[in-house]
């Protein structure tokens, strides 16, 4: 077994393929099984046009929100495809790292390629976006400069240009074969458009900085003095003249050789002292200097994980730190606002993780009370929710199910982006009631979208609807990849009915899909009571 392949599994099973749509039940299935997963990726690459013939490669592209108004589109590569082309940008990543500058520079701050085989994560967890606004804060609290200047590229990741993509590649010392495994599925994924990255995962992120790393290279050649962290820049310079020739040269340089544009309404020129104010209130959630417990709030690292050898040690000194903050009060004193503070509000969902009890319930009500407050950051609200609502009380869970009814039955913005529907639909299967199923029900029949669409399938599996379940088995071969899996794991819940649909038709499965039922078999749903990971 490839160590770079069984990395690229063991970081797709333990932190997730992508950071936005719902986890994939298929990361459980290469959880459970790590190895058999991990020695399918060097047998892909063996027979690689075989396999783009028999099994093409497949994503749902959905738009979904950034803020209040904004809307990017974000993509959820087929399981198979998207743990093989992380494999090969893996294959390539120790080159990446080397030709970027270094991170002792201090000037880029974004993915700095640092692996650990055990915990599967892929990144230096020190070099990050906080470090890289702290760094910041000190050059242009040092004097040296009189101005900053701000920007980030416009619409970065989808204007990403294959080609320039494949000679900075190259430039760094790429394995020529890897190259063009890794550029055939990023077509395949764009169906055959030569430009974009499949926006969420860590192998579009890896690649993205080898594409910015001339820029780099060229501003250091230059001796200017910048930050960076993917596509956010701050760049400082020693006058107002001086910004605007770095800005103009950043700019041409970015158009004429990438194709890429700056943001405008996110390009600023600032004196030093402005972006100081600036940059504190953005990582310390701030909007006066009197806001403390905020500031203190988000210095804390919120993050536990139960495969370390440490793990309760862990948990019980990271509540200890969060006992400290009352979290109800940051949450009520954050959605008063017009707008909230987009990197605290994930922080104070993060927290309710580790809440018990009456103040669960309390944070819960809050939060179902605000959803339209918390817009901004609601996917991350509704995964809270899911994970936590069954430790909530009666009432407390009557009131989530019915705000969640509402929302459907009036289809409400809220719910108008898929990612944020199949959410719902998660928190739905967690709640056994005649309205979920009617709501369920609702929202499948209405959607075309495949994320939705299984994830009602996966919701009513745990809901244990057969006679929904069933009605779905006559159109399973018109069914997409991803409803096609959903009703697998869902026909074991059909029982007799179930196993003779399987034995009738399982020679009509994909690889994946055989894995899939062996996988659901060897849990023993029926008589174990075991549920989908939802």
């Amino acid at each position: 077994m490839s160590n770079l392949a069984k990395l690229a599994i063991t970081n797709i099973a333990m932190h997730g393929d992508t950071d936005i749509f719902p986890f994939p039940i298929e990361n459980a299935l290469f959880f459970d099984k790590l190895e058999t997963i991990a020695n399918l990726l060097p047998e892909i690459e063996r027979k690689f046009e075989d396999w783009l013939s028999s099994y093409p490669v497949e994503a749902i592209r959905t738009c979904i929100p950034v803020g209040y108004t904004g809307f990017r589109w974000a993509t959820l590569i087929d399981p198979i495809w998207n743990a093989f082309l992380l494999f090969q940008v893996l294959k390539a990543a120790d080159a990446i790292e080397k030709a970027r500058l270094p991170k002792e520079k201090n000037t880029v701050f974004s993915y700095r390629f640092q692996p650990d085989e055990v915990g599967g994560t892929l990144f230096n967890k020190d070099v990050n976006w906080k470090k890289y606004y702290q760094n910041a804060i000190e050059i242009a609290d040092s004097k040296e400069f009189s101005y900053v200047v701000r920007f980030d590229i416009s619409d970065f990741y989808n204007r990403i240009y294959h080609h320039r993509l494949d000679q900075a590649l190259v430039h760094a010392g790429v394995d020529s074969n890897v190259v063009f495994r890794i550029k055939k599925i990023l077509q395949d994924i764009s169906i055959n458009v030569s430009y974009g990255l499949p926006v969420g995962g860590n192998a579009a992120r890896i690649l993205a900085e080898i594409l910015l790393n001339p820029m780099d290279q060229l501003m250091a050649s230059k001796r200017i003095r910048y930050c960076r962290f993917v596509d956010d820049y701050i760049v400082f310079a020693d006058s107002k003249e001086d910004g605007f020739r770095k800005l103009n040269w950043c700019a041409d340089y970015l158009l004429r050789n990438e194709g890429l544009s700056l943001s405008k309404g996110k390009t600023q020129l600032q004196k030093c002292s402005e972006f100081i104010a600036h940059a504190k209130a953005t990582i310390e959630g701030q909007d006066d200097t009197k806001s403390r417990e905020r500031a203190a709030f988000l210095q804390i690292h919120i993050h536990y994980d139960p495969y370390s050898a440490t793990a309760d040690e862990d948990y019980h000194e990271l509540k200890e730190k969060l006992d400290k903050f009352d979290i109800i009060s940051l949450i009520k004193n954050e959605i008063r606002k017009s707008q909230i503070h987009q990197a605290l509000g994930k922080q104070l969902m993060s927290a309710v993780r580790f809440l018990e009890g009456e103040k669960l319930n309390l944070a819960l009500n809050v939060i179902c009370s605000n959803f339209d407050a918390l817009y901004p950051v609601l996917p991350t609200v509704m995964q809270v929710v899911s994970k936590k609502l069954t430790q909530t009380d009666a009432n407390t869970q009557q009131k989530v199910g019915d705000l969640i009814y509402d929302l459907i039955d009036n289809d409400s913005y809220l719910l108008q982006t898929d990612n944020n529907a199949a959410y719902s639909v998660r928190i739905l299967s967690r709640i056994n009631s005649e309205k979920s199923n009617q709501a369920i029900d609702a929202l499948y029949s209405r959607t075309t979208s495949p994320l939705v669409k299984a994830n009602c399938i996966y919701a009513m599996t745990n809901l244990q609807n057969h006679y929904w379940l069933s009605d779905i088995k006559s159109r399973f071969s018109t069914l997409s990849k991803w409803e096609r899996r959903a009703f697998i794991a869902a026909s074991y819940s059909l029982r007799d009915e179930g196993k003779h649909w399987r034995d009738h038709t399982s020679e009509q499965f994909t690889v994946l899909e055989k894995y899939l039922k062996e996988w659901i078999s060897s849990k023993n749903p029926l008589t174990s009571g075991w549920k989908l990971p939802l």
